[in-house]
């Protein structure tokens, strides 16, 4: 993590220098490192990086999701191949978000049956 000067703009790696102590920039200003500025950085670079991990987490799934409707819609795959996928689908919720690993009885797998039934049973 870097700490920047205010006034050059210059940055200088917070983890060289001891806590509590000042840094004289090559611009003659001087840096204050406090431990408290420094945790708030650190606390607001977790939150972001966790926050962003969620969303690409989120769109990973959807993408998943929307590879399987498309072996159904528009594909001439065999069911038990789209049955292969969809358990490859289950294991990256269970991966990503075990906790809502419900979601995908509840949500995914209705919508997979549905679709099948609408789109590929002739009988």
């Amino acid at each position: 993590m870097a700490i920047r000067c205010p006034q050059c703009k210059k940055e200088y790696d917070i983890t060289l220098f001891e806590f509590d102590k000042n840094i004289i920039c090559d611009c003659g200003y001087e840096i204050k490192l406090q431990h408290k500025v420094i945790i708030n950085e650190v606390e607001k670079f977790s939150k972001d990086y966790f926050i962003q991990l969620e969303e690409d987490n989120i769109k990973e799934v959807q993408r998943a999701s929307e590879e399987i409707v498309n072996l159904i819609l528009y594909n001439d795959i065999q069911k038990i191949d789209v049955e292969i996928e969809k358990e490859k689908f289950k294991e990256l919720i269970k991966k990503l978000f075990p906790e809502n690993l419900y979601i995908y009885s509840l949500i995914y797998e209705p919508r997979f049956k549905r679709l099948w039934k609408q789109f590929r049973d002739t009988d």
